[in-house]
């Protein structure tokens, strides 16, 4: 299993997280893909929904 994801992510999708309470960088760490896909589940809509599908259909996801 690999230990980071290299997703991009928009600027706004950056301080989306933020808000969020996550401090993200690129590469993303695993553990903190796993997180945000947790939180953001239940905002399947918008952002939180462009966020979740970057994550997810990462080769390495």
């Amino acid at each position: 299993m690999h230990e980071v994801l290299d997703v991009k992510l928009t600027n706004q999708e950056m301080l989306f997280l933020r808000n969020k309470g996550f401090y993200v960088s690129s590469p993303l760490p695993m553990d903190m893909a796993y997180s945000i896909v947790d939180k953001l589940g239940d905002e399947d809509y918008g952002i939180a929904a462009d966020i979740i599908t970057k994550i997810t259909t990462h080769p390495n996801w």
